[in-house]
């Protein structure tokens, strides 16, 4: 095979592609990298010809790295296959490795990582074609043991072949024939001739064997000249009383360089017996298990496999099937030190050669791999304790821990930038540093070049890791330090995690990657945690803008909450006003108006920013405005963020520093506009409840103005023709003073209505728990219910004021008794409207008629002696009804008869049911009228409180 390796580079960068295919082909020239720019045109390339190893992006456009895998190993499941990416994390790592990744490596560093990638693809490619070469000789190998026919010659006495077998052209390229009748030197070379003359002759001569004849080993001659090794066995028998010797000669040719691939593979190759005893170890064992192969040889391997781990060694190699897969196995192994370290084994096929009887097994070390997942597998742990740590303190020193039981570093430390951005102070450091370090480490942003100081700010700006195998060699730093080996991470914009051991070129690729993936958890803890403390203290700010007293006032909270709390300098708070025309400002920042010039106003045809936000209702961010047409973009202002709020205006936010904004601060500021937005509200509710206040209680003093004229210019000059009435009465009898008594009842229950109307629209305010039950059962008792049935179904306790509900409660009976009779009445809806209905001469209102007067109208139908109603009381869960059977209310006037003064009797007031309305809404109840099932009215009144 050609020492010349190609190499497949993957990567959709053109540059880095370029600059990664010159780097490694000038570290190795043995390599030839051929590019492709994305996986489908990797697959291309490895359709087309040879490719001895891929090296790979991660992050590519169409497939990604591990699908790009995935699509390989379909077609090579062996070919080396090299994980190159730029930004690594926990997850890619193990998927990569589940995926069986040949190696994974981060594009950090320096030149550095080109070198060490040229010596991964190396050792990846010698290591394949070694194990192919072990698979041929092995398939070689069984070839011999199972199919090949061995070369069988006899001679005589005097070493002349009397009979060669067909085999012999095989391995010695003669014909039997040629064979027959020529000296056995004939296949010997020269050199050997006389040594196996003198041999034979001592042999027949003493009987002495000077070799072993079970298997004498010497090159023998072909046909053709070459020279091939044999092994060649000897034995004797005679044949008519003649001496004669026959020779198995057997072709040693693959058996011998299946024998040298054994001697140097880096794999132990051995062969057990069915009692799992050592027959045969390759010398390899020595370095891997530190047993010398002849320590072993005869011992049983299963007492060397851990004890946990015997069970499942046994039950992997019970059985060898020859046509299924082979039997493989990880397992714990007892080195020469009393350790243990984790093999794998696959087992093959039996083999009977060299007096070597039993089933080989090729095994390799897999510690390396096992403790990558070992140590992944406790990083997912330390990880997801990560997420539910609470306070910065609490994140810091749990990555600490962590770092020292993932990597044993316990010279390491989170050093975070201090609020004015001018230090790198410790936050957590490792359990070593104390011992080592003579004050705790911090780093000055000032600091001279060439300090420990100026290097962790260098790293601090940059993007990628920085490792240092040997501080004590590292030209960049001139100051000494304890520590030798150094990884410096960025965490995101929060600090540095110090990554440090006193010894050289301690951390792998490995410890490394640990280091960057728990660092970008920490970085989202920490993120996580300032975001909650940010918005638990905004919480704690927008609470005080509900309490604000005017919009002003809100204004200038929100700037507070947006300075104080969140940390931003430059706020606005913009009002809409219709009147100006535009968004005026309401209140602003004090940096806001150092830097900003004054405007008024942002109008529509403006060309504001923000008049777009407040019109679309959508926040936008900007990185820079100076890349936009903003009216600010001259000015200091860099990045601005403005959110909508509402209907109401916008709040600005800005930073004289481009790209400062991210979704956290987004977030942020709606919560803030959000809280705003109800401030505003709930000012406006206030304002506009307020002026409905004052109406009312303009409208209140009005009717109780009106109530004091009606009780005292009209009531008394009522009495008085009352009583004048009387007395003419006494001195004549005429029918014309019939009716103007009646009209005296009449304008008295006028009165008395308009009374109650006026003097009942006051809110309840001193309602308490009552038995609507009971109440219902006086209001029966008080009302002339004549022949009416009740069915009282209310069985429960309200919130109301007792008066004002026996009053409603009594005007609704009252109307279903009067307008529920099918005698001569009207439709219902009117009767409450009539004068008195019982023969105590009560008025709709509940005042007595004068006395002595029995008389009911002519439309009453109680008085009229029709059919009784039945008037049913109920409760709904929100509330209560009364309903009748009765001929109830046309649809269309269902409103109408709650309206003040509408009445369909001559003789009614058109105030009972209105005074019902009002009664409900000084609760803050409802009322409306609707259809009994029996067809009669039903009055249900709801958003009732029932008390517990």
């Amino acid at each position: 095979m050609s020492d010349r390796i190609p190499v497949l580079l993957v990567d959709d960068d053109p540059d880095l592609r370029a600059v990664t295919a010159s780097f490694l082909e000038r570290e190795e020239d043995r390599l030839a990298v051929e590019t492709a720019a994305d996986a489908a045109a990797g697959l291309d390339v490895l359709a087309d010809r040879e490719v001895e190893c891929i090296v790979s992006d991660y992050e590519m456009p169409g497939k990604d790295g591990l699908a790009f895998l995935e699509s390989v190993r379909e077609r090579d499941p062996d070919l080396p296959f090299v994980l190159f990416t730029g930004r690594g994390s926990e997850e890619v790592a193990s998927e990569a490795i589940s995926a069986g990744v040949t190696d994974y490596l981060q594009k950090r560093g320096g030149t550095e990582r080109y070198e060490r990638l040229a010596n991964r693809i190396v050792e990846a490619v010698e290591k394949r074609r070694a194990e192919r070469d072990a698979e041929q000789a092995v398939e070689q190998f069984r070839a011999v043991a199972e199919g090949a026919s061995d070369a069988i010659v006899t001679i005589d006495t005097d070493g002349v072949i009397r009979f060669a077998n067909p085999a012999v052209e095989s391995v010695l390229g003669y014909e039997p024939s040629e064979l027959e009748g020529k000296p056995l030197t004939t296949l010997m070379p020269e050199r050997h001739r006389d040594d196996h003359r003198e041999a034979m002759e001592r042999y027949l001569d003493t009987g002495e064997r000077g070799v072993d004849w079970s298997n004498v080993r010497f090159n023998a001659l072909r046909r053709d000249g070459d020279e091939v090794p044999v092994s060649l066995s000897y034995g004797e028998f005679a044949v008519d009383g003649e001496r004669q010797f026959v020779g198995v000669i057997r072709d040693e040719t693959e058996r011998d360089r299946h024998r040298a691939f054994i001697e140097h593979a880096s794999d132990v190759v051995a062969v057990l017996s069915r009692d799992w005893r050592f027959r045969y170890l390759s010398p390899s064992c020595e370095r891997v298990t530190g047993h010398a192969p002849s320590e072993l040889l005869g011992e049983r391997s299963l007492d060397y496999v851990h004890p946990d781990d015997r069970e499942a060694v046994e039950s992997a190699f019970a059985s060898v099937d020859p046509g299924g897969t082979p039997p493989s196995a990880e397992y714990r192994f007892r080195t020469a030190d009393g350790g243990y370290r984790w093999l794998e084994s696959v087992g093959s096929d039996r083999i009977e050669a060299d007096g070597v009887e039993g089933y080989v097994v090729t095994t390799r070390d897999v510690s390396e791999r096992k403790e990558r997942e070992r140590t992944l597998s406790r990083l997912r742990e330390w990880t997801r304790e990560l997420n539910y740590t609470r306070t910065t303190e609490e994140a810091a020193e749990l990555a600490v821990e962590a770092v020292d039981d993932l990597i044993d570093a316990g010279l390491s430390g989170i050093h975070l930038r201090t609020a004015d951005g001018d230090s790198l102070e410790p936050a957590a450091l490792g359990q070593s540093v104390p011992a080592l370090f003579e004050t705790q480490p911090s780093y000055d942003r000032d600091a001279p070049e060439g300090s420990r100081a100026a290097l962790a700010w260098e790293a601090f700006h940059g993007e990628e890791s920085v490792v240092v195998d040997e501080l004590s060699t590292y030209e960049p730093l001139d100051e000494s330090s304890p520590a030798e080996s150094l990884v410096l991470r960025p965490i995101g914009d929060h600090g540095l995690f110090v990554v440090s051991s006193p010894e050289p070129r301690e951390f792998t690729d490995t410890d490394v990657l640990v280091a960057e993936i728990l660092s970008g958890h920490l970085e989202a803890a920490l993120d996580r945690i300032e975001r909650e403390r940010r918005v638990e203290r905004l919480h704690g700010a927008t609470r005080t803008l509900v309490g604000a007293d005017s919009r002003e006032e809100i204004a200038r909270r929100a700037v507070e909450a947006a300075t104080d709390v969140l940390g931003f300098s430059i706020v606005t708070v913009r009002i809409h006003d219709e009147a100006a025309g535009g968004l005026v400002p309401m209140a602003v920042s004090p940096h806001a108006e150092e830097l900003l010039p004054e405007r008024e106003t942002f109008t529509p045809d403006g060309g504001s920013l923000n008049w777009a936000v407040f019109e679309s209702g959508e926040p936008e961010m900007y990185d820079d405005i100076r890349e936009t047409d903003a009216l600010d973009a001259d000015t200091a202002l860099r990045s601005l963020l403005i959110v909508p709020v509402g209907d109401h205006g916008t709040i600005a936010i800005g930073e004289s520093e481009p790209e400062v904004f991210d979704g956290v601060d987004e977030y942020l500021a709606g919560i803030l506009a959000t809280a705003a937005e109800t401030a505003f509200q709930a000012e406006a509710r206030t304002r506009r409840l307020a002026e409905r206040t004052a109406e009312l209680e303009r409208q209140n003093d009005r009717l109780e103005e009106f109530a004091g004229v009606v009780s005292h210019d009209l009531r008394n000059p009522l009495e008085v023709a009352r009583g004048r009435t009387q007395l003419a009465r006494e001195e004549c009898d005429s029918d014309h003073l019939e009716s103007v008594e009646r009209a005296h009842d009449r304008m008295t229950a006028l009165i008395d209505d308009l009374l109650t109307l006026a003097r009942e629209g006051d809110p309840v305010t001193d309602a308490e728990p009552v038995d609507l039950g009971a109440v219902v059962d006086s209001c029966w008792r008080t009302v002339d219910t004549k022949a009416a049935t009740l069915r009282a179904e209310a069985n429960a306790t309200v919130v109301a004021d007792e008066g004002r509900l026996k009053q409603l409660l009594e005007n609704l009976i009252r109307n279903s008794v009067e307008h529920g009779s099918t005698g001569s009445r009207t439709e219902s809806g009117d009767s409450v409207e009539h004068g008195s209905t019982s023969s105590e001469g009560r008025s709709p209102s509940g005042n007595r008629a004068p006395p002595g007067d029995s008389r009911a109208e002519p439309d009453d139908s109680v008085e009229h002696g029709g059919e009784s109603v039945t008037v049913a009381v109920g409760t709904l869960p929100d509330g209560f009804y009364v309903e009748d059977d009765g001929p109830g209310i046309d649809p269309d006037r269902r409103e109408a008869v709650f309206d003040a003064g509408h009445s369909t009797s001559q003789s009614g007031t058109g105030f009972g049911l209105r005074i019902v309305e009002q009664v409900a809404d000084a609760h803050g109840w409802s009322v409306r009228a609707v259809e009994s099932e029996a067809g009669g009215a039903r009055f249900e009144i709801t958003g009732v409180d029932f008390a517990e």
